[in-house]
């Protein structure tokens, strides 16, 4: 079942304008209700001032960005929310609050607005989100086609691919692993020992999709893709050959993409990664 209310988090900043074009194509797409905010980090600063002299207030000044910036879009049910207080804390409130179910937001460079919002914000979001998070950095061309779901087979990784299948039934899917080889230094025939690890690792791959019920409801190919180093470079690599549109990633994973994603470079890969990126952290039972 697709979302029923989305939230698009944004500092206003030009760069979150292609998260507010993806926040309102996928809530027409899916009917969905928009919920869009905007977090106050500063009080409005006090003055004695007369008040035609008086600068306007921060409030006022970004609720009225947002509703200019959303001009024109009819058919959508679109809430404007201004809040104050830690951009993540807000964020999570609105989700617990209001019943999100996806959240939008951007990789903004404005260095006033966006630079929390690129590093410890996103951060903190994938880290502490129920709900899936999608960062936007490509300006929306039409709805997500060609998709990769990075895996470690772990449980974290399946509720990745069942999001994926889940929010875009018609996307082509492609399931990307990366391996490497234990003590690879130690051993003399290394290509040997790639092969029979890209082995092991299409076998792992097939158990993993037989024992993810979404694929069989899904009832379309998932095409594997298994590689030999680093997963960073090599998901950078792939989404430029391959035209990747949206690259998703499950949390709580128990190998290296876990120790990117989860530890204190998880800002860097989103940043690296030229296209969006869907975190979705494991559901609990």
């Amino acid at each position: 079942m697709t979302p029923k209310k989305i939230l698009l988090a944004t500092d206003l900043s030009c760069r979150c304008d292609r998260a507010l074009d993806r926040a309102v194509a996928l809530a027409s797409e899916w009917q969905a209700q928009l919920v869009v905010l905007h977090v106050l980090q500063e009080p409005a600063p006090v003055t004695t001032l007369p008040s035609w002299r008086r600068p306007p207030n921060p409030r006022q000044v970004a609720w009225q960005r947002v509703r200019d910036d959303l001009h024109g879009e009819q058919g959508i049910d679109i809430e404007v929310l201004v809040e104050q207080g830690e951009p993540a804390t807000c964020i999570l409130d609105v989700i617990e609050r209001l019943g999100c179910e996806l959240v939008v937001t951007g990789v903004a460079r404005d260095e006033t607005l966006g630079r929390l919002l690129l590093g410890t914000t996103v951060e903190q979001l994938t880290r502490a989100a129920q709900v899936p998070v999608l960062v936007v950095k490509s300006r929306p061309r039409g709805s997500y086609w060609t998709v990769v779901v990075a895996t470690d087979f772990s449980e974290g990784s399946r509720s990745a691919l069942e999001t994926a299948l889940t929010l875009l039934p018609t996307a082509q899917v492609s399931l990307f692993h990366a391996f490497d080889i234990l003590y690879e230094g130690f051993i003399d025939d290394k290509m040997a020992a790639r092969e029979s690890a890209w082995h092991r690792a299409m076998a792992e791959s097939q158990a993993f999709l037989a024992a993810t019920p979404a694929v069989a409801t899904a009832g379309r190919p998932i095409a594997p893709l298994f590689e030999y180093g680093e997963v960073g470079a090599l998901l950078q690599d792939l989404v430029q050959v391959r035209g990747v549109d949206l690259v998703v990633l499950g949390t709580e994973w128990r190998s290296g993409l876990a120790r990117v994603m989860l530890g204190s470079t998880a800002h860097r890969l989103l940043s690296r990664l030229p296209v969006d990126v869907l975190v979705v952290r494991r559901r609990r039972t």
